[in-house]
């Protein structure tokens, strides 16, 4: 089984610190400007809400990419492609070469900085039909694109 490249937790970092500063921020604008003053006073004081969201968030921040790095795990096989994810909810996917569809090489921009990537699978089915492996670095994602391109070609003849 392999892990993900360790710069994923940093990106997984940043992309949470962002998220609960902006969720702490409207909840901040809701306190100081909708709610009006003299109602939210009378049980806690203005921003106190935003600020306990803003605490929970770094709290998050720090745990979540740990964990979430700790148990992400993938395996290539002969084929098909095993994966095991979650924190609280072990999700064991596989995705058997004779049913993928096509597949990308996917950086968002923090990820480019760090150079990874993620595999994005996308099989035949409905529900749940795409799969992705984050944290790879780009060469690494873009050789088991080529390869596994290779495998289902091989499959379909």
């Amino acid at each position: 089984m392999y892990s993900l490249d360790p710069s994923i937790k940093t990106i997984w970092t940043i992309a949470i610190f962002i998220r609960f500063l902006i969720y702490s921020s409207i909840i901040g604008f809701i306190e100081f400007f909708i709610i009006p003053g003299n109602v939210n006073s009378w049980f806690f004081p203005k921003g106190f809400f935003s600020l306990v969201l803003f605490f929970i968030g770094i709290l998050l921040t720090i745990i979540i990419p740990i964990l979430k790095y700790r148990f992400w795990k993938f395996e290539v096989r002969e084929d098909e492609i095993y994966i095991e994810r979650g924190i609280f909810t072990r999700i064991k996917t596989i995705a058997p070469y004779r049913r993928i569809q096509h597949l990308d090489v996917q950086q968002s921009i923090l990820e480019r900085f760090a150079h990874l990537g993620k595999l994005v699978i996308y099989t035949a089915g409905t529900r749940g039909a795409d799969v992705i492996i984050p944290g790879l670095p780009i060469e690494y994602a873009e050789d088991l694109r080529d390869k596994l391109k290779v495998q289902t070609y091989e499959d379909a003849i």
